[in-house]
């Protein structure tokens, strides 16, 4: 009876030790590469303020209108992504297709089409 007691507390103890295991290596592995939110951004995407101001740029972009590109971009509202910086994505916005982005010194967020932003690959 004895052994037997024993050897299911061993088996539990063995059990209790492989999951931790399994837990430390599983989550070492996820923090060491967290691509869920940060990515990179693609040259020249167009960045602004509000979705409603994107899409505006975007609609004069498409059309060729450069001037009133250029008056959203000297008014600081709208600007173009330089490459492989990262950003944190904030927000997800499905209605507008668009994510809410922050870059790394942490000011006032932009809204980014989704495709300007590239995954991060840890490898």
């Amino acid at each position: 009876m004895w052994r037997a007691r024993m050897s299911k507390i061993t088996k539990s103890i063995i059990f209790s030790v492989v999951c931790a295991a399994v837990a430390i290596s599983v989550n070492l592995f996820a923090s060491a590469c967290q691509v869920d939110e940060f990515y990179h951004t693609k040259e020249s995407s167009l960045a602004a303020s509000t979705p409603e101001t994107l899409n505006t740029a975007i609609k004069f972009q498409k059309e060729g209108n450069k001037e009133k590109l250029a008056d959203l971009m000297k008014s600081g509202t709208v600007m173009r992504l330089m490459g492989n910086l990262k950003v944190q994505v904030l927000e997800r916005s499905f209605e507008f297709n668009m994510l809410k982005i922050t870059f790394p010194d942490g000011k006032d967020p932009y809204w980014v089409k989704d495709g300007s932003l590239k995954q991060i690959n840890c490898k």
